[in-house]
Formats: structure tokens, C-alpha cells, sequence
């Protein structure tokens, strides 16, 4: 690892520890620092709970629409597209992925124009048998289904980005094989638990078709981790009430957002970019910047108000469940390494690039990347920190005030949590059997674990993350467990 791709970590840290060390050296600036952060985090929080609920509303007027009709109502010739859905797995149960192609036989698209590629890994014990009865039972749905079986070589890091630069060259040559017409062909790369809305397809034509710069475009869905959120352990429940809702706010902000987990794009687009890499664990924010630097800075996110359907970290036992939520949120933070990425090739490509796209990109993903970790202690200590350790500064005017000034402001954010509340509550699925209704209570004061939650599933794995890139370890990547038969 370069210096360039661990800076970001440094930077990380050093703001991280500003409420520490800063209150000896310059307590009134830190001060300063901390009543702007609080800000800031009004400025998010106001973001969040608002554009919950236009984000909500946008997806179910969406959601009711017939979008077949209404291309046939514009004559949008949608008999010749073609839809690739790449569905990477390893060491998924066999229901889950079950569940995902019931969703996808489902489609109100028309389902012989999509073709399945199920990729597998080679060191997944049982995974060919498993995909040939998949193929067996869904075959006959789809225009093709197609299995690969991705052969971890020397130089690949194991995981989903390298089992999609496998499934994408092994398609490419199936397509070119068929004669098919690229310019008409859409990809979307699925995460093997994710249930894609029967209507995704049909909508992402439609805006597919409607673009002039539908070469130029990733679109995004709302994805939502409710699949199994009534029988995670509180905690995690939490945390991907959180991830939830801000996935539908960030729909409502494409010019900063990134694509995440389930995503879709042109052919033409997949094959300029040069599919994926084979060397990072988090591929999806890479592969944005990829296409971006691949196509001159000019590519950008459309948003589908549609809900995707994913699960949720879980193991068999409760504490199984929360190491995965801790794995799952580390191996996101890693991707902490892409700003070290974009630098450079901004810096290779600079002659060619919007300076002002590429400026923001990077920014957007400085803020969420260098703040990870650093979020939980500004707003926790930030205020309380330079008082109690400096009593010099303690005496003085801002010193009093500042823990006052900040308890007000984030108070105030508390306002933005009903609008979550209640975007939760109308877009998850109904309450199970198993869910016993003298626990309805809970799903509300769970909220107030949010400062424990932050800290456990948030900064803790965020600075290990950093602190392994600081050292060099490298993070494998690691599956997220799925369980997916409903327990009694």
C-alpha cells in the first residue's frame, strides 16, 4: 500500500482525536470546530428526516405505476432491450437465493428478455450442485441462465469484486457468441440476498430509454435491509434502520451519491470501464470512480424510487449476529481505500476531467469516509472533553457555554428522528407471527441505543478499518452471514 491510499486514514485519526489533544493546544479553535460540527450534523440530520419522507413518497408513486403501459403509451420500443442481472455468491443457502429468482420470475418486465449469470467460486464446496438446480428449476423464465465458476488466481482478492470481473468477461463472450446488439443490452449487478421490486426492471428500461445520456448512467434503487429486520438482535435492527432510511434520503442527492450493493448500467458503459477489479474488497463506490475516470469524468447517478430488499447481518446465536453486523461494517469502512484511488487516477487523468465533477466526487467521499470513524466521538466528547481536561479553559466564557450550545443544538436534531420513525414503520413488512406485539415497544425506544449502537457499529469498526490500513494489514473479505429460514 502507497502512502497516498493511507493518508485518508491518518486524516481520520487526527480528526478523531482533535477533541483529546486539541484541548491543551488550542481549546477556543477546537471549540469552534466542535459548534460547527454540530452544525454540520443539523445540516444531515435535517437532510435525512426530510428527504426520508419525499424519498418515501416518490417510491410509492412509483411503486403504483404500470410502467409497460406507459412505455407503450410514449411507443418506447422496449422489445429489443435485454436485461444481464450478475448475481456473485459465495456460500449463500440455497433459500435465499431461492427467494432472490422468485423475485426476479416475478418482474413485470417481460422475463425472456433477462438473462441470469449465477457466479460462483470454484473453492465453494457444493456450489456447483447447488447453481444447477437453481438453473434447473428457473431456466426456463429467462432468455438464458447462465452459470460461471470463478477460479481464484494469484493477484485476486477474494471476494465480490473479482467473482463480477470474472462473470462480466465469461458473459461478454456468451453475448458476443449470440450477436446480441450491445447498445440495447442492461446490466445490473445483484447481491445474492437482495429481492428486486417486480417493477424495477420495467422502470429501469423506461428511464433507460428516456436518457440521452443513458451510456453515461449508474441508477440506484432504495436499498432496504428488511428482509429478516423483525428477527435481528435489537442492536443491529437499529443500525439497518438507520442504513435504511438513509439510503431512501441519499436517493434525493444523485450529484453526491454513490452507487451501493445493488446497482444498474449499460453495457456499453461495463465494457468501457473495463468491468470490474479484481484487487479491492468494497467494489461498488470503486467501480463508480472506474466508470467515472473511464468516461471523463461524466458519469452519473439516477436514482429508481423502488424499494431493493436485502438482509440484514445475522448468525444462529444472538452474538454470531453482532460480529457479523461489526464484519459487515468494517469491510464497508474499508472502502476508505477508494479515496486514495480516485486521487490518483484524477491526478493521471487531470488533463481530460471536469476539475469541478471530479472535485466534488472526491469530496463527497472524503465526508463520508473521514468522518466514519470520527462522527461519534465529535458529537459525544467534542463538547464535553476540553472543559473536563483543561480547567484554564473551563473558566472561561466559551468554555462554559460550549457544552450547552452543543446539547441544544443536537437536541433540536432529535426533531429529524420522528420523520425516520415513521418512514420505518410504513415501508417495513408487516410484523410476523414470531414477533410477539409486547415487543412493538421496543421498536420505538430502540432509538435511544443509538449513542451505543454509533459507537459499536460504527466508529469502533470504522477505526479498525483505518488503523489496519495505517499498518498495512490488508482486510479480506468476508461474507456476511445469511440465515434464511424463519425461526419459530
Amino acid at each position: 500500500m502507497n502512502f497516498l491510499e493511507k493518508l485518508p486514514a491518518y486524516v481520520s485519526w487526527t480528526i478523531l482525536t482533535i477533541p483529546f489533544w486539541g484541548a491543551f493546544i488550542v481549546p477556543t479553535a477546537i471549540a469552534y470546530f466542535v459548534i460547527l460540527f454540530d452544525i454540520y450534523f443539523f445540516w444531515k440530520a435535517s437532510n435525512l428526516g426530510i428527504n426520508s419522507v419525499r424519498g418515501y413518497l416518490k417510491i410509492k408513486k412509483d411503486s403504483a405505476k404500470f410502467w409497460l403501459k406507459i412505455m407503450r403509451q410514449e411507443k418506447l420500443n422496449y422489445s429489443n432491450i435485454r436485461h444481464v442481472i450478475f448475481i456473485p455468491t459465495y456460500k449463500e443457502p440455497e433459500d435465499i437465493l431461492d427467494r432472490t429468482f422468485g423475485f426476479l420470475v416475478e418482474q413485470e418486465f417481460p422475463t425472456k428478455q433477462v438473462s441470469i449469470s449465477l457466479g460462483i467460486e470454484e473453492r465453494d464446496t457444493g456450489a456447483k450442485e447447488k447453481a444447477k438446480r437453481l438453473q434447473k428449476k428457473y431456466s426456463r423464465h429467462f432468455e438464458n441462465f447462465w452459470i460461471t465458476v470463478h477460479p481464484l488466481i494469484i493477484g485476486e482478492i477474494a471476494g465480490k469484486s473479482s467473482n463480477l470481473a470474472y462473470s462480466g468477461r465469461k458473459v461478454k463472450e456468451f453475448i458476443d457468441e449470440k450477436g446480441y446488439d450491445k447498445n440495447f443490452i442492461l446490466a445490473t449487478s445483484c447481491d445474492a440476498d437482495v429481492s428486486i421490486h417486480p417493477k424495477y426492471l420495467s422502470n429501469l428500461t423506461y428511464k433507460f430509454l428516456t436518457n440521452p445520456n443513458r451510456y453515461l448512467r449508474i441508477w440506484q434503487g432504495a436499498l432496504v435491509f428488511y428482509n429478516n429486520i423483525w428477527r435481528v438482535p435489537i442492536f443491529v435492527r437499529v443500525v439497518h434502520t438507520v442504513y435504511s432510511i438513509n439510503n431512501i434520503a441519499e436517493l434525493l442527492r444523485p450529484a453526491s451519491n454513490f452507487n451501493f450493493s445493488t446497482y444498474s448500467f449499460s453495457w456499453n458503459l461495463l465494457e468501457k470501464a473495463d468491468f470490474w477489479d479484481v484487487d479491492v474488497v468494497a467494489e461498488d463506490w470503486h467501480f463508480f470512480f472506474k466508470s467515472f475516470f473511464s468516461h471523463e469524468g461524466k458519469i452519473e447517478l439516477e436514482p429508481i424510487y423502488l424499494p431493493l430488499f436485502a438482509d440484514a447481518a445475522e448468525g444462529n446465536t444472538y452474538w454470531e449476529s453482532l460480529r457479523s453486523q461489526y464484519n459487515q461494517s468494517r469491510r464497508w469502512a474499508w472502502g476508505v481505500t477508494d479515496i486514495g484511488y480516485a486521487i490518483s487516477e484524477f491526478w493521471r487523468k487531470r488533463n481530460e476531467l471536469s476539475w469541478v465533477n471530479s472535485f466534488f466526487r472526491i469530496l463527497r467521499s472524503l465526508e463520508q469516509h473521514l468522518l466514519w470513524p470520527a462522527n461519534w466521538f465529535i458529537l459525544t466528547l467534542g463538547a464535553t472533553l476540553p472543559p473536563l481536561i483543561n480547567p484554564t479553559f473551563k473558566y472561561t466564557a466559551l468554555g462554559f457555554y460550549l457544552p450547552r450550545i452543543s446539547g441544544v443544538i443536537l437536541t433540536i436534531c432529535t426533531i429529524f428522528i420522528v420523520a425516520v420513525i415513521i418512514v420505518d414503520w410504513l415501508l417495513k413488512p408487516p410484523r410476523p407471527d414470531y414477533f410477539k406485539k409486547s415487543f412493538l415497544p421496543f421498536t420505538i425506544l430502540q432509538y435511544i441505543l443509538l449513542p451505543v449502537t454509533g459507537f459499536l457499529f460504527g466508529a469502533l469498526p470504522g477505526m479498525d478499518a483505518h488503523t489496519r490500513l495505517i499498518l498495512g494489514k490488508r482486510l479480506d473479505y468476508q461474507v456476511t452471514e445469511k440465515i434464511g429460514k424463519k425461526k419459530s
